[in-house]
């Protein structure tokens, strides 16, 4: 099973950079998304950003996300809204 997750841009340098969500940085490749900027949020999938979200719509996908992952004491950071 694959699963693609909506992301934060933190850094953008070339056609890589950084994403983030509850904390947890990642690299990951932007060929496929060429303009995009800090701040905004693209779904990621095996290191690659593939689509934009709006906010609004990423932070409800996050919300739900976080609603399907039962509690771990040792994750609670990673649980934390964008």
């Amino acid at each position: 099973m694959c699963l693609a997750v909506p992301m934060r841009v933190v850094s953008v340098e070339g056609a890589t950079g950084t994403v983030e969500l509850g904390g947890v940085k990642q690299p990951v490749n932007f060929t496929l998304l060429p303009d995009v900027a800090p701040g905004e949020y693209v779904i990621v999938h095996a290191g690659f950003a593939l689509e934009r979200l709006d906010e609004t719509e990423a932070r409800r996908t996050i919300e739900l996300i976080n609603e399907l992952t039962p509690p771990d004491d040792s994750s609670d950071e990673a649980r934390s809204s964008p």
